[in-house]
């Protein structure tokens, strides 16, 4: 799906910045005029605190695609939430002059205690504001968010939904929530398959995509909607899907 069918319609779609091998540079001009936006996988910190021109030259900023980032899930959260957020703005340091819209971060995992990843997080915030770029928290594995309301309201976090992450671990109570809701700005749609496949949404049951298509109902307007299928014969197979599952009326 090209990316002026998509914004024609109204809507933002969204491509990992893997979906074929190659450097993300590689991947980004594969992705340009296929999607209107690059999600980029900044997952491994010191990965990506090595890349170079060759994986993100100064011409993708000339690309006709707009981009938001996912922050490292390997951040040193043990050393507290500032040490955290310099470590995550350094990484954003290495593609700010794409000028990401909002980048999405794991909650640090803090083994049943609520208080102390409510207190990382406030401190995370507090170094990362001076950005400017609005943090999406996503629901992850033993995270649905829904405890999180106070924090996510008071620090101004968005939300990252995630639907395979939904479907996977039964967090439907998430979509429940108006108050999260509301806050959501990036939608992640796969199939859960075995809890977190990320298969295509070609896998959804007929269970899973009545739930999809009750979740999309109750989206904001205006969401980006990212398919986090990491190959391109996956993601190509899920927009459709996709569109009907929003509720966009097919064009063949």
């Amino acid at each position: 799906m090209a990316a002026s069918t998509a914004s024609g319609r109204g809507v933002r779609f969204a491509a990992p910045s893997f979906v074929l091998p190659g450097t993300v540079a590689e991947n980004a001009r594969f992705l340009s005029g296929r999607v209107s936006e690059v999600g980029l996988c900044l997952f491994d910190a010191r990965a990506c605190l090595g890349y170079g021109a060759e994986d993100l030259p100064a011409e993708l900023a000339a690309l006709p695609l707009t981009w938001h980032a996912h922050l490292p899930v390997d951040l040193p959260w043990e050393d507290g939430g500032a040490a955290a957020a310099s470590l995550a703005l350094a990484v954003l340091d290495k593609v700010r002059y794409l000028s990401p819209r909002m980048v999405v971060l794991h909650p640090p995992e803090t083994h049943g205690d609520p208080a102390r990843r409510d207190a990382l997080l406030v401190a995370f915030a507090a170094v990362w504001r001076a950005s400017g770029i609005p943090v999406l928290l996503e629901n992850i594995a033993g995270c649905p968010l829904t405890d999180m309301t106070d924090i996510i309201c008071h620090q101004n976090f968005g939300v990252c939904l995630d639907v395979g992450h939904l479907l996977g671990y039964a967090q439907g109570r998430l979509s429940e929530t108006p108050e999260l809701m509301r806050r959501v700005r990036l939608v992640h749609w796969s199939a859960p398959g075995t809890r977190d496949q990320h298969l295509p949404l070609t896998a959804l049951t007929p269970e899973e995509r009545m739930t999809a298509r009750r979740v999309a109902a109750d989206l904001p307007d205006g969401v980006t909607h990212l398919v986090e299928v990491f190959h391109w014969r996956g993601v190509e197979e899920s927009l459709p899907v996709l569109e009907s599952v929003l509720g966009i009326p097919s064009t063949a």
